[in-house]
């Protein structure tokens, strides 16, 4: 090829086949680089176990949580299957409309699995087609019919090990444009109903074919009205049934649809769980547990959770980024190797070489503790590695205790204020959570109100949170204890004293214990209250002589009015009952930066991480225009200042530098002017003339409309509106 036939305005890479043609086999090469770069560092395989365990928990919590929406989709498509439905009803669709709320990125994984169980439990026949691939009828029509034809592979690209050698057929392979619903008759004529060879009469293997539309919203109505009119007039040859995927709910479905058209579809409505739902579910049961080797602080929990509820309500990208959270707090420390089960805290401990131990001596929560020993004592610390090792195990096993009974006393707290008027404190684990990894919460005047808002309940309602209460002690109690059980008896005159030794499971037991207590006394205690009067004056009101002094009268009879009432035997347990809350939360829920060395388990960077995970593509694109240099690195980019110009600017750059100097409307040919003046200084006045610079001021002003910088001006041929300032 001519080398003149690759000269472009920009810079380009041109490829040359010469004749290479692609095998059809692709070569799926893994990507082992950083594998075998990081293989052999402690950090990253203490990183890459860790996050196996997280997804494993969140693989089985995923089935737990959709496997009865997949299986009620799943009895449908088979209720109608085994009931020979299709073409009962003429020209009627069965159709599964599933609700699957506006989290777009999980829509994947969600029909992945209902398409596997699908293929495991009814047919392999099944074909997926999104909006890009269905822009017209055709298009949608060719898609279906060419998946339904290809079979599996066209899905997952592996083989089909499901389908049985009865179903094994032999057909000239189809162009897509010559996929239509009538060569898909012909297909499944031959494919699924088949004459036997042993006996005359026929063997029906017919299995219903399975259409999902995931994204109904981003279809045209029309496609839709269409595809579905299509369909139903081969409902009576073909058993289809068509999933719906719907986003928003089953009203944008009947807006979409006419009447005659709705009337061809027999719909039943599935609804999955919402976003923030199964976020909760996620984020309880993985993340905020004494079990997980890895934990947030209160402000990087309070951003990714923003993130979720304020930008796309996705869980898979709430996992990302805490993966991401994971790898800036991992990468390159090896004391991060403690971020580990408990029965592998002293191994972990022993693996630390003397550079390592110098790095967590140097973490700021390590001197609080070291300024409350005496001298000789700091000098071990700082001298002897194999002291400071046994000290950074004690602290270690004493930060699981503590997480322990922080996440537990999180869950207990949950139960008494979940059903208080206003929420104060929230409607979850995972809102109280990210209060009380923040501050001391005991402290804020939310939490006291709540304990107010406690000691005003009644006493059946009371017997029933302090029941519910009991119930998720146990359940904790019953997840693997942190250490070994601790005895521990309250003292029975002072029911309100807790031990300042007693940490984890011991103190789990000890809160067991009195609540115990606490419901027997307050089931049998009497709730009435005793009144006390002055007998006295009222035999003095009524003896005495009324002289027709109104205001003395007045006030006697006021005086007699005043009623000293008592407390009942239930209020006065009720304010104990509070007082021993208040002061079992204020032990178990301090903050986690108060404990030494949290630093090794909870990840606080959250400056280093918001730029990441929060894109600011505004920001991005003025930096990248205004100073290229940030991100090109050249030398030829530098400036004096961020005003000035130079002709070795890109040409984008020189153009969005010119245009912030003009007003609402731009002149194209002042702009043309100023830009050709600034790429050739030397030449004369007619530079601006050139069809080099001119093109180049061209594209590069496409360049800025497509980034929506200015538009094209209607009041002036001539002119271009600015949009930004």
């Amino acid at each position: 090829m001519d080398k003149d036939e690759t000269i472009s305005v920009s810079k380009g890479v041109f490829l040359f086949k010469n004749g290479f043609k692609k095998s059809l086999k692709a070569k799926h090469k893994p990507k082992v680089w950083v594998q075998s770069r990081f293989r052999k560092e402690p950090w990253y395989n203490c990183f890459q176990q860790t996050w196996n365990l997280f997804e494993v928990n969140i693989k089985e919590l995923h089935h737990q949580t959709y496997s009865t929406l997949l299986n009620d989709i799943v009895d449908y498509i088979e209720f109608h299957h085994m009931n020979n439905y299709f073409g009962s009803i003429e020209g009627v669709i069965p159709t599964a409309t599933l609700i699957t709320g506006v989290n777009q990125p999980d829509h994947v994984s969600q029909f992945n699995a209902l398409i596997n169980l699908i293929r495991q439990n009814v047919t392999p026949h099944i074909a997926m087609t999104h909006s890009q691939d269905g822009s017209t009828t055709k298009l949608l029509v060719e898609n279906v019919v060419w998946q339904l034809i290809n079979g599996q592979g066209m899905l997952d690209h592996s083989e089909n090990e499901n389908i049985d050698d009865s179903m094994e057929f032999k057909l000239p392979k189809l162009k897509k444009n010559q996929c239509t619903m009538k060569s898909l008759h012909n297909w499944y004529q031959n494919a699924c109903v088949n004459n036997s060879p042993n006996k005359k009469k026929k063997v029906n293997t017919k299995k219903p074919l399975i259409i999902i539309i995931p994204d109904f919203e981003s279809f045209h109505c029309n496609v839709l009205q269409d595809f579905v009119m299509i369909v139903s007039s081969y409902i009576s040859k073909l058993p289809i049934v068509l999933v719906f995927g719907v986003a928003t709910s089953v009203s944008a479905l009947h807006k979409s649809f006419p009447y005659h058209v709705s009337s061809k579809l027999l719909m039943k409505v599935f609804h999955s769980h919402s976003s923030p739902v199964y976020m909760n579910q996620v984020l309880e049961n993985i993340f905020l547990t004494h079990t997980s080797p890895f934990h947030l602080s209160g402000k990087a929990f309070e951003l990714l959770t923003d993130v979720f509820l304020f930008y796309d309500f996705s869980v898979a990208g709430l996992l990302q980024s805490i993966k991401y959270c994971m790898m800036d707090h991992f990468y390159g420390d090896n004391i991060k190797i403690l971020c580990c089960a408990r029965q592998d805290i002293d191994s972990a401990v022993a693996a630390l070489s003397s550079h390592d131990l110098e790095s967590v001596r140097q973490l700021l929560s390590f001197r609080p503790y070291l300024e409350e020993q005496n001298c000789k004592i700091k000098i071990k610390l700082f001298e002897d590695d194999n002291f400071f090792r046994e000290i950074l195990c004690k602290k270690m096993h004493e930060l699981h205790d503590y997480l322990f009974s922080f996440y537990s006393c999180i869950r207990l707290l949950f139960v008494f204020i979940k059903d208080l008027p206003k929420n104060i404190l929230g409607k979850s684990v995972r809102e109280i959570y990210s209060k009380c990894a923040v501050e001391n919460i005991t402290g804020t005047q939310a939490f006291r109100e709540c304990m107010q808002l406690i000691n005003f309940q009644s006493q059946y309602k009371l017997v029933d949170t302090i029941k519910d209460a009991l119930k998720s002690v146990n359940t904790c109690l019953q997840i693997t204890s942190p250490m070994k059980a601790l005895r521990s008896t309250p003292v029975k005159n002072n029911q309100n004293d807790i031990s300042v030794n007693t940490i984890g499971e011991s103190l789990m037991k000890t809160i067991r214990i009195h609540l115990l207590m606490f419901l027997r006394q307050i089931e049998s205690a009497n709730n009435q209250a005793t009144l006390l009067t002055d007998g006295d004056e009222d035999t003095e009101i009524k003896t005495e002589a009324v002289p027709g002094d109104r205001y003395k009268l007045k006030e006697k009879l006021l005086r007699a009015t005043r009623v000293e009432r008592v407390q009942s035997e239930y209020e006065m347990i009720r304010s104990r009952f509070v007082s021993y809350l208040e002061e079992v939360f204020a032990k178990a829920l301090q903050p986690p930066h108060a404990q030494t060395f949290h630093e090794v388990l909870f990840f606080s960077d959250v400056a280093n991480v918001k730029k990441q995970i929060v894109g600011s593509p505004r920001g991005a694109i003025h930096t990248a225009l205004s100073n290229p240099v940030y991100y090109l690195q050249c030398k030829c980019c530098i400036l004096p200042s961020p005003e000035s110009v130079s002709d070795t600017l890109p040409d984008v750059s020189l153009t969005y530098k010119l245009h912030r100097e003009c007003g609402k409307h731009i002149n194209l040919y002042d702009w043309l002017q100023a830009f050709a003046a600034i790429v050739n200084p030397t030449e004369d006045d007619q530079a601006h003339q050139d069809p080099t610079v001119q093109a180049r001021f061209s594209r590069a002003v496409a360049e800025l409309q497509f980034l929506g910088f200015i538009k094209s001006s209607k009041r002036k041929t001539d002119h271009v509106m600015r949009l930004t300032w």
